[in-house]
């Protein structure tokens, strides 16, 4: 289970916990009679769906999904919610965090205080090749692109509304998007690779920088560490993220 995408597993625990409630209330009326209100159902199946997380292997902030899930469903059946927009809503849904369903990465957009860090880093410096991994709107690759020092600034990024609109706002601010998949981007062009993703990719993604990376080239994770490795430096910024960035100095 743990190597199927978190949405599937989700909707599992749903379909689970949905096939226990139609067999309790086919059951039930041995003990309770009938009619059971139905808010009472739809709120018995968020709250099992959400107990279920856990034992499923999903994070624990799965559980305010859980719960929600079959609230909304019935509200939108409540207010007659035209089946059109809930498509539409999907589509879009889709467009701009469909590596969520891939990779597992949500979309993390880097802040100002992270891109002022990453100058600071770079500043001492000279001739640099930027790759930003998963590369969001793409603000980040423009921002290295102008600075002294950077002579490449290029970013990677699979969801589709996110990089149409990186492509076109680094073709007016600079920096070069790709649509590639991380996995299938060479590393060893670049000196300073950053990443901005989640926990699960981690210990792949270092044994990729570890086999492509250069001696003397850096590796920068936002706010996730690889695990059981020791960074060579550790900066904790002072924003209202209280984001935390792990530094590799790749030997």
């Amino acid at each position: 289970m743990a190597k199927l995408p978190k949405i599937f597993i989700a909707l599992a625990i749903q379909l689970l916990v949905l096939l226990f409630m139609a067999v309790s209330v086919y059951v039930a009326p041995i003990v309770v009679e009938p009619p059971y209100p139905y808010w009472l159902l739809v709120i018995l199946q968020g709250l099992f769906s959400a107990l279920l997380v856990t034992p499923f292997g999903l994070p624990k902030w799965w559980r305010l999904i859980q719960f929600l899930l079959p609230l909304g469903l019935y509200g939108a059946i409540l207010v007659q919610f035209n089946p059109i927009w809930v498509l539409v809503i999907f589509i879009a849904v889709w467009l701009v965090f469909s590596n969520v369903f891939g990779d597992r990465v949500p979309l993390y957009l880097t802040n100002s205080s992270t891109r002022q860090a990453l100058l600071k880093f770079i500043k001492p410096r000279q001739s640099i090749h930027f790759l930003d991994l998963g590369s969001g709107l793409g603000s980040n690759v423009a921002f290295m692109a102008q600075q002294k020092g950077v002579l490449n600034s290029h970013g990677v990024e699979t969801a589709p509304l996110p990089y149409l609109f990186s492509k076109l706002y680094c073709f007016f601010r600079g920096g070069e998007i790709f649509a590639m998949d991380i996995w299938k981007t060479q590393l060893s062009y670049y000196d300073v690779v950053y990443a901005f993703l989640s926990p699960q990719p981690m210990p792949e993604l270092w044994l990729k920088v570890k086999d492509e990376m250069r001696p003397g080239t850096v590796f920068i994770s936002n706010s996730f560490a690889v695990p059981d490795i020791e960074p060579s430096e550790v900066w904790q910024l002072n924003d209202a993220r209280q984001t935390t960035l792990y530094i590799y100095n790749i030997d």
